[in-house]
């Protein structure tokens, strides 16, 4: 079996989102995705991806992974290098499930529990204003969420409250007004619902820990990102001005940079997006580290269908598990406009689809979408060798 095909997919409508298609020669194809910056990773992928991929065995995704990591270091081997890698990966375990006749969370070494408890990150897409609901109706917004069996909610009512003074100070109204959601929310509901904070990396060091002094009587269950990920002993020492949790990074690229993280004792929850920081191969292995460390592990699930179903096979899989991560914004709108299904979200928990690999895959009315990006890079035969490739794409390849 070897790779004989790489198609990627943007949408103009849905603007951050990357999907790509791997096709072998047996007519397995495997699909991956990748999120926040399209443009440049799929230029990426059909570039420096291409020569590495095509004519390769597809279930050789250790050696796969291995060779795109050397090459992307040569130049750095953060952002777009490992969004493209990250996508490719999850594509590879694709293909590797459907071999195999198993789902993801088998060959990962099978469930450690038989549903996973998720928590709602409260993002505002299309129609959904659960992003302005935490603003101007918190009360209302949790109790929603109670009545579905979601009990933890992340926000981030501080990120406007940076713009002032670009995160360099904080005023004391500023302070309380950051606050009220958490004060609204915990007065209505009490210990029924737990908080946690983002915070985009916002706020310098002394700013990010008057927040935490002040978000202390709400019990948040973590502050997430207050300060940027850059400066991991900065990032310590919030951890030892505060008894609240800290987690950290979605923003973290590779086993290499968590082990930084872990080694300096920074972290009480460690984050790791599937999507951006090496794909399911190198996810798995970050939340090992992070349990010899006796510390939970959450990944980061804020983008589209096929991270949110690897997702929910990962936190099956991992043992220690703090909460998986949905967007309602996102799997109560466009998910099923792009995929055939996906894993539902009921009462506050979800499982993995037991179809081979990560069960989804791309309907068919999706390739009519007036607003596909498509680029393709396809191995030819010549004299009876799979030698060159070549690159064809629709649609405008460099809008949005």
């Amino acid at each position: 079996m070897y790779i004989t095909k790489i198609e990627s997919y943007r949408m103009t409508g849905h603007p951050r989102e990357l999907l790509v298609q791997l096709h072998t020669n047996e007519g397995i194809t495997g699909l991956g995705e990748t999120n926040a910056k399209p443009s440049p990773v799929q230029e990426m992928i059909h570039t420096i991806g291409a020569d590495l991929l095509l004519g390769r065995n597809p279930l050789d995704i250790e050696a796969i992974w291995s060779s795109f990591y050397q090459t992307f270091n040569h130049h750095g081997s953060s952002g777009s290098e490992m969004r493209a890698l990250s996508a490719i990966d999850i594509a590879l375990w694709d293909i590797l499930g459907k071999v195999s006749h198993l789902p993801l969370y088998r060959l990962l070494g099978g469930a450690s529990r038989k549903k996973v408890q998720v928590y709602n990150t409260c993002v505002g897409y299309l129609n959904n204003k659960d992003r302005d609901r935490f603003i101007n109706g918190p009360e209302t917004l949790a109790e929603e969420f109670l009545e579905k069996g979601i009990n933890t909610l992340k926000i981030w009512p501080y990120d406007e409250l940076s713009r002032e003074y670009q995160g360099n100070y904080i005023s004391p109204s500023s302070i309380k007004k950051g606050a009220e959601p958490f004060r609204k929310i915990k007065n209505a509901f009490g210990g029924d619902i737990e908080l946690a904070l983002e915070g985009h990396g916002r706020w310098n060091l002394p700013s990010a820990i008057r927040i935490a002094e002040e978000l202390q009587p709400y019990q948040v269950c973590w502050l997430e990102d207050l300060t940027l990920v850059d400066n991991l002993e900065t990032i310590k020492k919030l951890k030892q001005s505060t008894t609240l949790p800290i987690a950290a990074s979605e923003r973290l690229f590779t086993r290499f940079e968590y082990d930084q993280l872990l080694k300096t004792g920074a972290a009480d929850i460690v984050i790791a997006d599937p999507a951006w920081t090496g794909g399911i191969s190198e996810v798995k292995k970050i939340s090992a580290m992070t349990e010899v460390q006796h510390l939970p592990f959450a990944p980061h699930n804020c983008g589209g269908p096929v991270l949110h179903s690897v997702n929910t096979h990962i936190c099956c899989n991992i043992p220690n598990l703090w909460m998986m991560e949905t967007v309602r914004a996102f799997y109560e709108t466009y998910y099923t406009e792009v995929v055939t299904e996906i894993p539902e979200v009921k009462q506050g928990y979800i499982q993995p689809l037991e179809k081979p690999g990560h069960g989804i895959e791309l309907r068919k009315e999706f390739f009519q979408r007036p607003d596909l990006v498509q680029r393709v890079s396809e191995t030819k035969e010549v004299d009876g060798e799979q030698q060159v490739y070549n690159t064809s794409g629709t649609g405008d390849p460099w809008k949005r």
